[in-house]
């Protein structure tokens, strides 16, 4: 696959998910700015005596309280892989909540110790809301509209109330404040783009271990990865279904490797469309190709598809203007979904294979296990 800068760029849904997940690993920085928050109000709200503050304390505490669960269970359900589209928009959504959640108690503290007069506080206070700004460029960047909300949220009130004082001082600190976070935009805008370029080419490479360059199905590791997850498939059995082409050599011989590929290509279409929306199809290398087969209530149904890929690439093939056959030997094998082996399933299906190779092509099925009771399955 080969990978653009256009590609790099956009945000597909697979790469959202990556990026979402990511928000999860804020839990040592997130519980700092807590701490912070929760202690600068309380500290400020002890020395001026306003209501605000002691709220903006609660109301922070209990944001930051909220996005440590948040994460707690965000971290909890990655140990089952990333999330679907679904579930990152939901986590996505949640992360907006808590984090301007923060954000509030930030912008009422700045903006409660700007509408009053001592400096030392409202230091106090600058520094406060220039920490919070920084952390949210440097760990929400990754989704932009909630570091960009959030920024507006904790930094307006801060420039609103310095605004208000008629004096050049603060006037030239509001127009400080507006500055900085005009320019966080943009530093958010650039460790967005990053991180889409980043995700997406790792992303890309993750997929090109496992793909087949020539046929776009899986290779063995990616036949691997999918037999990894075929336990999470309803369904008592799972079936490996190996098959090679017969004559396939001389085809290569006679027409030239272009010919060959073209084959190759063609019966992996076929296979796709034979196999079933839920199976992963792999090649395995020359013109050997595997077929797992998920979810499989009765060994009928896996000699089912055996037989209808078997018809499939019987067809005549046009390749180049040429009408090309190939003949086929395929076998499966079958075995309980629960505690089933890829190797054992692969030997005993190569076998069967090669069985049936030697009478001439077809289809032969391996050592079928008996389906297991429903009592074990439950």
């Amino acid at each position: 696959m080969e990978i653009t800068r256009q590609d790099t760029f956009r945000e597909t849904p697979e790469v959202r998910a990556l990026l979402v997940a990511d928000l999860a690993y804020s839990l040592v920085p997130t519980s700092i700015m807590g701490v912070t928050l929760v202690g600068v109000s309380l500290f400020i709200h002890a020395a001026i005596g306003t209501d605000l503050l002691l709220a903006a304390a609660i109301w922070g505490g209990l944001a930051c309280l909220g996005k440590l669960v948040v994460m707690a269970v965000q971290v909890r359900m990655a140990r089952n892989g990333i999330p679907d589209a679904r579930m990152a928009a939901r986590f996505e959504a949640a992360h907006l909540v808590v984090t301007v959640g923060m954000a509030s108690a930030v912008g009422a503290v700045t903006f409660a110790v700007f509408r009053q007069s001592g400096l030392q506080l409202q230091l106090l206070a600058t520094g406060m809301l220039f920490g919070y700004s920084s952390g949210i460029v440097a760990r929400v960047a990754v989704r932009p509209g909630i570091a960009i909300t959030s920024l507006l949220v904790a930094g307006v009130p801060a420039v609103s109330a310095a605004a208000s004082w008629d004096d050049t001082p603060h006037r030239v600190i509001a127009l400080i404040f507006l500055v900085f976070l005009i320019g966080s935009f943009e530093s958010v805008r650039h460790a967005h783009s990053t991180a889409v370029r980043h995700v997406a080419v790792r992303i890309d490479m993750a997929r090109l271990a496992r793909k087949d360059p020539l046929t776009g199905l899986e290779n063995r590791l990616g036949l691997r990865r999918a037999f990894a997850r075929h336990e999470t498939e309803t369904g008592p059995l799972v079936a490996i279904h190996c098959l090679d082409l017969d004559g396939f050599k001389g085809i290569n011989d006679r027409f030239g490797h272009a010919a060959g590929d073209a084959v190759l290509a063609e019966v992996a279409r076929r296979l796709v469309m034979a196999a079933p929306a839920d199976a992963t199809v792999a090649r395995m290398g020359g013109d050997e190709f595997v077929v797992l087969q998920r979810a499989v209530r009765r060994p009928e149904e896996a000699e089912d598809l055996a037989d209808r890929i078997h018809g499939q690439l019987r067809e005549p093939m046009r390749i180049d203007g040429r009408g090309l056959s190939v003949g086929v030997s395929l076998g499966y094998a079958v075995a309980g979904a629960r505690g089933a082996q890829l190797e054992d399933l692969l030997r005993r299906a190569d076998e069967a294979s090669y069985r049936v190779k030697r009478a001439g092509g077809g289809v032969s099925a391996g050592a079928v296990a008996p389906a297991p009771r429903l009592r074990d399955v439950a």
